[in-house]
């Protein structure tokens, strides 16, 4: 018997001793093998076949997760990329996370590739523009997530989806939709503003009116410029330009503003960017407004928000990472004038046309598909 234990220990010795050498070999003979793949090929002298096969596939290694960002622009806000989820777990706050959900972790950068066709784009900094995946923070229900910055009201997210929006469209042909742009020059990588409405937030709106349109909704979409030559005032002008289509289209429900948001500094841009299919996109953020103390007029805020979280739950069920954390403030920004009011932040000023048109396709698909539960 001691013989035999005695043989069994050296054997054991020999294969570890075997196991280190094959390790010390492969990382002094094939430098260009990442981290990840050495350990792989280390895992394959010590591993039986079905963990191997695990770590290859990335299953012991891995989750989804992405770094803040900080806004300069208003809405400022910071974040996005969102953990899909399949059963939404209760409202919590700051990054916390529901029983019913895998904690979001520290995860490795995606520079090793594993996200290309959907998901977070590997971070990079070139010619002052940082392109990267804006992470969530907030308050998280799902696989959606909100950032509060209001002082006096906290939010449930849960219980907000589970309340009717106020919106009942008829899809008959006649206009129920209203389109428009209160920063109507902004535009993107290369021009930052123009009054060419085919590179500015006015081809984005085209994207998104396509969509509805295909859909069967009516849509009118006012290109009105709001913004040259004057920037101070634009919210009172964007105001009469709703108001005229109110007047005009008294069917109008909903009213969407088309924006691009600012990110970053002057010598750090920020490109916030996802894969969706295989294709860049500009990731997107929905506004909602709240009379947070009560001076601002403003006293049906609830029913844009509700809206506004259905939409942002189509766009986290069908692009997750698209839709950075829905933006919960205290501002007005016009949504007091519709009961389906909201703002929309495509992309910033680094992110390029094609990128900001492609988020614009992708919201108009998520929108039809949350209006289509709002008809008649």
């Amino acid at each position: 018997m001691e013989k035999q234990g005695s043989r069994l220990f050296c054997a054991a010795a020999l294969c570890l001793l075997l196991g280190a050498a094959g390790v010390f070999c492969l990382s002094h003979t094939l430098p260009a093998v990442n981290q990840g793949e050495l350990a792989v090929a280390a895992a394959g002298f010590i591993l039986p076949d079905g963990a191997l096969a695990a770590v290859r596939g990335g299953e012991a290694f891995w989750e989804d997760a992405q770094s803040p960002s900080g806004s300069l622009s208003a809405p400022p806000e910071d974040s996005s990329a969102a953990p899909v989820s399949s059963s939404p777990p209760e409202a919590s706050s700051a990054a916390p996370a529901s029983s019913a959900l895998p904690e979001a972790s520290a995860a490795p950068s995606v520079e090793a590739g594993l996200f290309w066709e959907n998901g977070p784009v590997e971070t990079t900094f070139a010619n002052g523009i940082e392109e990267r995946t804006i992470s969530n923070t907030g308050i998280r229900y799902g696989n959606l997530w909100v950032k509060n910055t209001n002082v006096y009201h906290d939010i449930d997210v849960g219980a907000v989806l589970a309340e009717e929006p106020d919106v009942s469209l008829k899809r008959d042909g006649s206009v129920e939709i209203l389109l428009y742009h209160t920063h109507t020059t902004e535009a993107y990588q290369g021009d930052t503003r123009t009054q060419d409405n085919s590179r500015n937030v006015v081809a984005v709106g085209e994207k998104i009116a396509a969509e509805l349109e295909a859909a069967g909704f009516g849509v009118v979409h006012d290109t009105t410029c709001h913004d040259y030559p004057s920037y101070n005032g634009s919210y009172d002008r964007s105001g009469e330009t709703i108001q005229r289509n109110l007047d005009q289209y008294p069917g109008i429900q909903v009213a969407i503003d088309i924006h691009r948001d600012a990110l970053g500094t002057s010598d750090a841009r920020v490109k916030p960017t996802v894969m969706v299919n295989g294709k860049k996109a500009a990731q997107i953020m929905i506004v909602a407004g709240c009379d947070d103390d009560g001076t601002l007029g403003f006293p049906d805020w609830e029913y844009n928000l509700r809206l506004a979280l259905r939409c942002q739950q189509a766009v986290s069920d069908l692009y997750p990472s698209l839709a950075r954390p829905l933006s919960f403030c205290p501002k007005k920004y016009n949504e007091h004038m519709t009961h389906g009011s909201i703002l929309v932040e495509f992309g910033t000023d680094a992110s390029t046309l094609d990128e900001a048109l492609y988020a614009g396709e992708l919201f108009g698909k998520a929108l039809v598909q949350t209006l289509l539960g709002l008809t008649e």
